[in-house]
C-alpha cells in the first residue's frame, strides 16, 4: 500500500460529466451535505436539467460543452462519468487525457467492440478507476462475504440473485435501454449489479448460460435469466426491466446453513442479513445509509490511502464480458465458456 493523493483542504472535489440524467437523480443530491467531497462542476447539454442539478449543488460551476469542462479540469479532482454506456469509451478517455481518477456508472461499455478498445495499451485508463455498483457499498455485503468464507455454515451449493423493477419507457433516461444497438438489455441494466456481486463473493465464472425474454420491450431482452459456475458453485442472476421488485434478494444456500440478504438489490441499503444453521436463525441488522453517497465517500477514502475502492476495472471488465457472453447465449442458445488468456483478456467461446 502507498499514499494516495492528499484531498484539496475542502475535501474532495468531482467534476460531474454528463449529470442531467442518473447523476442528477441519485449522486448529485445525495452529496449535498457529505463533508468528504463536493460536487464543484456539473457538465450537461440540457440547460433546465442542468440548473436543476445546480439546485442540488448550489456552489457548483455549470457547463454545456465537454471542451469547457475540461477547461474548468482544475476545479475538480475526481471525474464521475455519469453517461449512457455509449458515451462512455470517449468519456473515459476524456478523463484519462485530465489525468483525473474516475468514478464511471455501469455498465463499463455498450459493447464488445467498445470493450476492445478501452483494453487497447493506448486507450486502458491509467489512472485510479471505480465502476459505480453502489449494491457493494454497504456493511451487509461485507456480512454475507464474513458468512461465505468463514466456514461456519459450510461449503456454497448454490446461489441466486434478483433485480426487477419496472421500467419507465417514456422516461428521458430510458432510450438508451430500451435500444440493443446501445448496449440497452436487462443485464446490462439492473443484472450487471447481481453479477457484479456474483464476482466480488464467488470468484470468476467458469461458463454462463442465459435465457433473454421480451416481455414489455419488442426490440430488447427486458427479463433474463443468467446461469454461471463459479467453479463448481452454480449461481443464478435474474434481471427484469418488467418485474416487480418484492424479490431483489440475494439467497446462497451452504452445505450446513442458509444465507438470505432482503431487498439486497436497489437503490437503498439492505436492512437485515439472516443466517440459518440448523435449527438457529440469526438476523444482523444494519443502519440505513445512502450508498450512492457511500460508494463516492468510499472511493475518496481509498484514494487517500492510496488504494482500490468497490468494483475495480479489472472487475468491470469481467462483469462486462459474462453480460456480453450471456447475452450472445440467450440469442443462440449455446453455453459458452470463459477464458482467460495469456494476454488476461476474456474471451467467451462455445462449450462444446
Amino acid at each position: 500500500m502507498t499514499d494516495g493523493p492528499e484531498p484539496p483542504p475542502g475535501g474532495w472535489r468531482l467534476g460531474i460529466l454528463s449529470g442531467t440524467g442518473t447523476a442528477l437523480k441519485r449522486t448529485i443530491p445525495a452529496l449535498r451535505n457529505s463533508k468528504v467531497c463536493q460536487v464543484s462542476v456539473v457538465h450537461g447539454r440540457d440547460p433546465g436539467r442542468l440548473r436543476l442539478a445546480g439546485r442540488h449543488a448550489p456552489n457548483a460551476k455549470l457547463v454545456t460543452s465537454e471542451e469547457e469542462f475540461a477547461e474548468n479540469a482544475p476545479h475538480y479532482d475526481i471525474v464521475y462519468i455519469g453517461s449512457p454506456p455509449f458515451l462512455h469509451l470517449a468519456h473515459i478517455a476524456l478523463a484519462g487525457r485530465l489525468g483525473k481518477p474516475i468514478i464511471c456508472e455501469k455498465p463499463l461499455v455498450s459493447s464488445p467492440a467498445d470493450l476492445d478498445t478501452l483494453l487497447m495499451p493506448g486507450t486502458r485508463p491509467r489512472v485510479p478507476f471505480m465502476l459505480a455498483h453502489q449494491v457493494r457499498h454497504q456493511a451487509a455485503v461485507g456480512h454475507v462475504r464474513s458468512l461465505v468464507r468463514g466456514g461456519e455454515l459450510g461449503r456454497p451449493v448454490a446461489a441466486s440473485l434478483q433485480w426487477c423493477f419496472q421500467l419507465n419507457h417514456e422516461a428521458s433516461n430510458a432510450a438508451w435501454k430500451l435500444d440493443p444497438a446501445l448496449g440497452g438489455s436487462a443485464l446490462a441494466d439492473c443484472g450487471v449489479h447481481g453479477i457484479d456481486l456474483a464476482l466480488a463473493l464467488f470468484g470468476r465464472p467458469d461458463w454462463v448460460a442465459a435465457t433473454g425474454h421480451s416481455i414489455k420491450s419488442a426490440a430488447t431482452m427486458d427479463t433474463t435469466t443468467l446461469l454461471m459456475s463459479c467453479g463448481s458453485l452454480p449461481v443464478t442472476v435474474v434481471a427484469s426491466q418488467s418485474g416487480h421488485p418484492g424479490a431483489n434478494d440475494l439467497v446462497i444456500t451452504l452445505s450446513d446453513g442458509l444465507i438470505e440478504a432482503r431487498g439486497m438489490f436497489g437503490e437503498t441499503a439492505a436492512t437485515s442479513v439472516v443466517h440459518t444453521k440448523g435449527t438457529n436463525v440469526v438476523t444482523r441488522s444494519f443502519d440505513p445509509i445512502n450508498l450512492y453517497r457511500a460508494e463516492v465517500e468510499n472511493y475518496c477514502a481509498a484514494l487517500s490511502r492510496g488504494e482500490s475502492a468497490g468494483t475495480t476495472l479489472d472487475e468491470a471488465v469481467l462483469a462486462a464480458r459474462v453480460v456480453f457472453a450471456a447475452e450472445e447465449s440467450a440469442r443462440t442458445g449455446a453455453a459458452l465458456k470463459i477464458d482467460i488468456d495469456s494476454g488476461g483478456a476474456v474471451i467467451p467461446r462455445s462449450v462444446l
